[in-house]
């Protein structure tokens, strides 16, 4: 198996490590595994936990590319969510045909690299995990796993949300990744599944591809917000905007960016001078706050 695991962060302490653990714990002879970094504060990888460990033969790590909503370019006053685009930036990073997208703070559940290393080899669908969450003692458990704890084939893309899937690169780019409309919002998940369904792609629920994240008063550092009152709100509005498409609208090209870095190139810089509108409601981004 040879897969690119993206692992994505903006938080002060995302404990790497417990990840790795599971990861050398469970690996297989011939695994090789690609670790992408995406973090928002731009930390070197030793910094956040990185170790040496089979099976990963490879580190990238960078900041997320550059966007109006976070980062060293954002025009607001301050990091607001930006998923889609840390996402996206590991998608034009990855060498492997096949990514694993990890949240921080994990460890990985007994069975999860033979989930991903099933998905892999089968290429027939986007595989979605389950969660839990540990805050403060309380565990929250992924809903999901509960209405189906032998797993679902052919769950739709509404199921795919949480901390971790793993899905064919290509199939990826024939979306164009993450939508980075939901940027400053979020929903970005959920999203690419329907875009995935409504391309033809397969979307599996596999409870044993399981994460638990300890988020025990632990802040990931950036604001998001809806607007509107539901049913006439953004988050209603992003889902019947982007929610039937079959393509991203407001994410860069990919697969020209994956040439453009592979020839040496570099991700562009924010156009500072132009307008940056929400396309919800037209209100100009660097003037946004939360609430």
């Amino acid at each position: 198996m040879r897969i690119t695991i993206a692992y994505i962060t903006s938080r002060r302490n995302p404990r790497l490590d417990w990840m790795l653990r599971g990861l050398e714990a469970q690996a297989c002879p011939g695994d090789e595994v690609e670790l992408v970094i995406v973090d928002a504060l731009g930390r070197h990888p030793s910094e956040i936990g990185l170790v040496p460990c089979a099976p990963v033969r490879g580190v990238v790590a960078t900041e997320p590319k550059p966007c109006v909503w976070q980062g060293r370019q954002r025009i607001t006053d301050r990091d607001w969510w930006a998923m889609a685009n840390a996402r996206n930036t590991a998608i034009a990073l990855a060498s492997a045909d096949c990514l694993a997208f990890l949240d921080d703070r994990c460890w990985l559940g007994p069975g999860w690299l033979a989930s991903v290393r099933r998905a892999e080899a089968s290429r027939a669908s986007v595989v979605v995990g389950a969660y839990e969450k540990i805050e403060i003692g309380r565990v929250t458990r992924d809903h999901r796993a509960s209405r189906a704890p032998l797993g679902k084939v052919d769950c739709g893309g509404g199921w795919l949300y949480g901390c971790t899937f793993c899905c064919p690169l290509e199939w990826l780019l024939e979306v164009n990744g993450f939508e980075e409309g939901c940027d400053g919002l979020s929903g970005e998940d959920y999203i690419l599944g329907l875009m995935l369904g409504n391309a033809g792609r397969r979307i599996d629920f596999d409870p044993r591809m399981l994460v638990r994240q300890e988020r025990s008063g632990v802040d990931h550092g950036c604001v998001r917000s809806d607007k509107g009152v539901a049913p006439r709100d953004k988050s209603n509005a992003a889902l019947a905007r982007f929610g039937g498409r079959t393509r991203t609208e407001f994410t860069p090209d990919l697969r020209a960016l994956r040439a453009e870095i592979a020839a040496g190139g570099r991700f562009l810089d924010v156009d500072r001078d132009a307008p940056h509108l929400d396309w919800f409601d037209g209100q100009p981004i660097r003037s946004m706050t939360p609430p």
